[in-house]
């Protein structure tokens, strides 16, 4: 046998499709008409991505829609062992896959004794694990976004089914740790479903369409921290307007232990939210379907008392441009983000040479950024940007030319200043960001180059991205539009969508988390 027939892609000949639940005695059918691929297979078949030794192999991995209950079929027309030719990378597929599934997707298996019950997922009365945090319809089909802990049993059962997909779609992932019940208490797993109507009504008609996880850090309650999840003590008020003395609450002991008996919620002390692994199945991608579970995970998180920060875990440039959008359209909802604005003017002491750069000044022009910035609960890396790419938008596009301001702050022209200060703010982020690295270049004029093709790629990004952002924008008013003619032509019944219900960049340092930004 020819051994370049024995070298197979693994991503090419992994098959990856969803089955509706159905009784034992019927075999499950499978949803989709044609199947998806792995993006990443390297976790499983190593580096070279490649299934060795095996003439057309065939990897058929089903996926029940509503709890990911997996069941795995590996085919193939002979196999041959090629460890003499290549060593290290022939694998073998019957057991190649044990770390990575749970027992069941290889056959049936007896339930032990001590396990937790889960909801029976051939029942049409089967529902996601968790509370349900948002409805709505979108491009004429039905989705759920339900949010549940890890530390649930059936939460975890149905995580443990699906998180072979973190490992071929999410480059980098790894296994979670879920051994420990403090961590998993720490653990959200976010779903989004849609919602199919099906005429059999012995079948749920839940289809999961993409996923993500977060993890609760606690942090240690600063002064600042406090401040922002606006939980400091205001001492009572005197009725002779003398200050008086405040008294916090004092924890109890046991007499005999000495043991504090006051009961206290790790969940609810000060924490920092890191979304995790995020992901929207291939056959929903390019529906805006990200957004609205990104939205609707951020919208559950900002209203949380003691969260004091929402950080994203290694973002990817596509994670990245849409959580962009998103964030845009979050802060410009807010009037205090609103009223931002350039200065025009700075006073001459701001401008000497030894003096720092004036970046609040100029971006925030009499605006708290800091206490904006805690009150939206972005980090500090991402909200920065939002402020400059927003910014950045009130200068007409004309006046965002360097060759119009060779007088810096004299310009006579208004937009001209603003374009002046707005770089000398972005200069100043990326200067303090790049510190080190800039201190060991000995030629002045070299550190100066650098800086101005970092500065100049970054507005080329934000270019980019302000027209994306236009783009989106009249695309949902259009369809906002469409859809309101075509409801009031029709007189249908009008759904309302119900919302009541590398650093990491949880570090308090700022670090470059898209791959399209220059480093220096």
């Amino acid at each position: 046998m020819d051994p370049a027939e024995l070298v197979t892609d693994s991503n090419a000949c992994f098959h990856i499709n969803l089955v509706r639940p159905s009784s034992a005695s019927k075999k499950p059918q499978r949803i989709l008409g044609e199947p998806f691929h792995p993006a990443f297979t390297y976790s499983i078949f190593g580096e070279a991505e490649a299934v060795v030794g095996y003439k057309d192999p065939q990897i058929h991995l089903d996926f029940r829609a509503n709890d990911l209950q997996p069941s795995i079929q590996i085919k193939h027309k002979g196999k041959e062992d090629l460890s003499s030719i290549l060593p290290d990378q022939q694998h073998d597929l019957d057991t190649i896959f044990n770390e990575h599934l749970p027992p069941s997707a290889f056959g049936p298996t007896e339930e032990a004794p001590d396990a937790d019950p889960v909801p029976d997922p051939t029942s049409p009365s089967w529902k996601p694990p968790g509370s349900l945090l948002h409805s709505f319809t979108l491009h004429g089909k039905q989705y759920e976004i339900w949010r549940t802990s890890l530390s649930d049993p059936a939460a975890k059962a149905l995580w443990l089914n699906m998180q072979i997909l973190v490992m071929l779609f999410i480059e980098g992932a790894s296994a979670l740790e879920l051994e420990e019940a403090w961590s998993l208490q720490r653990w959200s797993l976010y779903l989004l479903y849609e919602v199919t109507p099906l005429k059999a009504t012995a079948v749920s008609p839940y289809t999961i369409a993409g996923f993500s996880t977060s993890y609760r850090y606690w942090v240690f309650p600063t002064f600042e921290v406090m401040r922002a999840i606006k939980s400091l003590p205001s001492p009572p008020a005197s009725s002779n307007g003398d200050a008086t003395t405040f008294s916090p609450p004092r924890l109890t002991q046991d007499p005999d232990t000495y043991l504090i008996t006051n009961t206290i919620d790790p969940l609810e002390e000060p924490s920092r939210e890191r979304i995790s692994q995020f992901l929207v199945l291939p056959p929903y991608q390019g529906q805006s379907l990200g957004a609205k579970l990104y939205e609707t995970i951020f919208g559950y998180l900002v209203k949380k008392k003691n969260i004091y920060e929402i950080a994203v875990e290694d973002p990817n440039e596509g994670f990245d441009a849409m959580r962009d959008y998103c964030d845009i359209v979050y802060l410009r909802s807010l009037p205090a983000f609103q009223a931002l604005a350039l200065a025009s003017t700075l006073p001459p002491s701001d401008l000497r040479k030894d003096a720092p750069v004036p970046r609040d000044k100029i971006l925030g022009n009499g605006q708290d950024l800091t206490a904006l910035r805690h009150e939206t609960k972005i980090v500090p890396r991402q909200f920065n940007r939002m402020v400059e790419l927003h910014l950045l938008s009130t200068i007409p596009p004309n006046n965002r030319n360097t060759a119009r301001i060779t007088r810096k702050d004299k310009s006579s022209n208004e937009n001209d200043r603003k374009y002046y200060f707005w770089r000398l703010a972005l200069k100043d982020r990326i200067y303090r960001k790049n510190a080190d690295e800039l201190e060991q270049l000995e030629d002045a004029a070299e550190k100066v180059d650098r800086i101005e093709e970092v500065v100049n790629s970054q507005q080329d990004e934000y270019k980019d991205l302000l027209q994306g952002i236009d783009k989106r924008a009249k695309w949902d008013t259009a369809k906002k539009v469409q859809k309101g003619e075509r409801s009031k032509a029709k007189r249908k019944r009008v759904i309302v969508d119900d919302d009541e219900d590398d650093d990491s960049e949880d570090k308090d340092g700022e670090s470059v988390a898209s791959s399209k930004k220059v480093k220096i």
